[in-house]
């Protein structure tokens, strides 16, 4: 009997909780069986979450409540566009989503977010901009290129989170014409660096600036020097749209610097003679003068090399050595006043001999200054009856300046030194002995001053 009575309470309890059961399986599902959406239903970006069919279409229609979804680091910003957009669907393709949706979706409530592409859709592109412009969230850093600043050191580009609005709108237009779920992460979205600097030409530039930095041009005079150094030189580099230039208008000027500095071509010398002290003396052939446009060419050469390099300058004319006193300890001195020449190797008096120079007119004259030996030739003739009206044999001939005066030997001459040169003065040459002529002919080479006075 209390077995029974056991059974029959256990049929009770399990009837019970088989009707509660259906009955929860009903509430559940009613939206199924009555022909409604499901309970979280989201279509083409519209709630219509137990909504009916006419419901649904029309809400859609309407365009109420189209709702996009942006995430910014995790963070879910729900933005209303309704405003900005009209589509029109028709009731029997909403109808034929709808039975997309399982029987298990509205069982247990699942979220469920269909796409359905419009039968016509307009989207006003103004509204949706200024929409997004006041409903996303600010942007707290914004990107930028990679660049070097005005000290040419390299700045690294910065990723921003500033949205490109035209991406982001563009990629919006098109889901919003398919219909499909417009849920974005706005990373997707941010404008991106157009220079980094790992790009190669970054890369590149930053070893040319490198390369520029290190560079050392010197320029020796002597013992003296100028330096062109990367400090310098980086004075002139600049870097505008993105572009590295380095400018040469500052060579020909640094050049100019050191032709005034260096050049003695010209000037008036302090020369100590042999028997009258010390004499300006000015003029002549002698004396460094640096070619200013082939020598900017040497610099910009290496400028374009990246090439250190320790040079001379390119010079027009040199002299016998660098400093103050570029004549040095060799020479010949020739004292028109006293018809002699003296000869000097490392300041030692090697020779000396009366002379004869040249007639002391303005034709004639022998051209004072500090000239130097530009060549040496052994039996040669000089001049021409038709031009000079005289064509003279000599053995040794040394010719010292550009009006074409030199040192040889007049074998035609008996005497010499005294003031012979004032009625019978040469054409402007200096007539020697010819044993005389022939000991200075093997002393002297080549470049070897001569100074007259």
């Amino acid at each position: 009997m209390k077995e029974n009575k056991k059974i029959l309470i256990a049929c009770i309890v399990g009837a019970c909780v088989f009707i509660c059961l259906l009955i929860t399986f009903f509430v559940s599902s009613k939206e199924y069986f009555s022909g409604d959406f499901a309970p979280h239903a989201i279509v083409s970006n519209t709630d219509v979450s137990a909504m009916s069919v006419e419901e649904a279409v029309e809400k859609m229609n309407a365009a109420e409540g189209f709702t996009i979804t942006l995430i910014k680091e995790k963070q879910e910003y729900k933005i209303d566009i309704s405003q900005a957009v009209s589509r029109e669907f028709n009731q029997e393709q909403v109808q034929s989503k709808k039975e997309d949706i399982s029987f298990s979706d509205y069982l247990f409530h699942r979220d469920v977010v269909l796409s359905l592409q419009p039968n016509s859709v307009e989207v006003n592109m103004e509204m949706l901009l200024a929409i997004l412009q006041r409903q996303l969230p600010q942007s707290t850093k914004f990107t930028a290129d990679a660049y070097f600043d005005k000290d040419l050191n390299l700045v690294n580009e910065v990723q921003g989170d500033d949205v490109d609005m035209q991406k982001l709108m563009s990629a919006m237009e098109q889901d919003i014409k398919n219909g499909n779920e417009i849920r974005y992460q706005l990373s997707d979205y941010y404008n991106q660096p157009k220079v980094k600097s790992s790009d190669k030409l970054i890369v590149s530039q930053q070893k040319d600036i490198a390369a520029y930095r290190n560079m050392k041009i010197t320029f020796t005079f002597g013992d003296d020097t100028e330096v062109i150094d990367g400090a310098m030189i980086s004075e002139h580099l600049t870097y505008k749209k993105g572009k590295l230039k380095l400018s040469n208008k500052w060579v020909p000027s640094f050049v100019r610097g050191l032709a005034k500095k260096y050049n003695t071509y010209g000037k008036t010398r302090k020369f100590k003679t042999t028997k009258d002290g010390v004499k300006k003396i000015h003029g002549g052939i002698m004396g460094w003068w640096i070619n200013e446009d082939e020598t900017v060419k040497k610099v910009n050469k290496l400028l374009k090399k990246k090439k250190s390099s320790t040079i001379e300058p390119v010079y027009r004319n040199q002299a016998a050595q660098h400093g103050k006193d570029d004549i040095g300890k060799t020479y010949v001195e020739i004292s028109i006043a006293r018809q002699h020449l003296w000869f000097y190797k490392d300041g030692k008096l090697k020779m000396e001999s009366d002379i004869v120079t040249g007639l002391p007119t303005k034709e004639r004259r022998t051209v004072t200054g500090v000239h130097r030996i530009y060549g040496k030739q052994k039996d040669r003739y000089l001049g021409t009856i038709a031009v000079q009206g005289y064509r003279s044999h000599v053995n040794y001939w040394m010719p010292f300046n550009w009006d074409g005066q030199g040192l040889h030997d007049a074998t035609w001459r008996r005497k010499f030194g005294k003031n012979l040169y004032i009625r019978g003065g040469s054409h402007g040459c200096v007539n020697m002995p010819l044993n005389n002529a022939a000991k200075l002919y093997d002393y002297v080479s080549i470049g070897t001053p001569v100074v007259v006075y």
